[in-house]
């Protein structure tokens, strides 16, 4: 991003899955990017839909992504895009790799549940050189740093039974110091309004 370094602030969301799972993209997320002045908006695919697209571009200028199910409705997006942020390297992608992988995982999740560390290991060896790696798809907050490498995954946007039926999203911050600052936004019973500075080795 052009110009003299400042804090930057994203706000951050994934499979918001309209119209194939819910009608509309949820009010409180635009009302949240609104309060807080988002800079820009990263969108980790499952969009589904343009109109998405559309309506956050009425708050902050919008990278997204593919996702397994945008093709289906006719989204020709990049697999995944590269954003440099005051010296920092963020990588946004959704997460399922390629439709093949995307079959095994289904294979494994049903085998194994959801374990993070099948899918860092899998975006760690498509991008080894982020620092940040912004990804959705499998609908579970995440914020883990592993071997230098920030994970950052906002939830389901869509009310399902992940969420307790309350979207999930989040915002990133990062200073002209490079320092990162996250924040999950979710039902009270999973993780509401929590911020905290990130350190190595630490989950939020």
């Amino acid at each position: 991003m052009p110009g003299e370094p400042k804090t930057i602030t994203f706000g951050v969301l994934a499979d918001t899955h309209v119209p194939d799972r819910a009608r509309h993209l949820q009010l409180e997320i635009l009302k949240a990017f609104k309060i807080n002045a988002v800079d820009h908006i990263l969108h980790a695919g499952d969009a589904s839909s343009w109109k998405v697209v559309r309506k956050l571009e009425e708050i902050a200028p919008v990278t997204i992504v593919q996702g397994n199910r945008d093709i289906l409705f006719g989204m020709h997006l990049p697999k995944h895009q590269t954003l440099i942020v005051n010296n920092l390297k963020i990588v946004l992608a959704h997460g399922h790799r390629s439709l093949l992988h995307y079959l095994i995982d289904k294979f494994s999740y049903f085998r194994e549940g959801y374990l993070f560390d099948r899918y860092y290991r899998q975006l760690h060896q498509d991008y080894p050189d982020a620092d940040i790696i912004i990804f959705g798809h499998t609908h579970h907050q995440t914020a883990r740093w592993v071997d230098g490498q920030l994970l950052f995954n906002p939830g389901v946007a869509y009310p399902c039974r992940y969420n307790n039926f309350k979207a999930q999203y989040g915002m990133m911050s990062i200073t002209a110091e490079a320092l990162i600052r996250t924040r999950f936004f979710g039902p009270k019973n999973v993780i509401r309004d929590k911020m905290k500075r990130l350190m190595p080795s630490n989950e939020i």
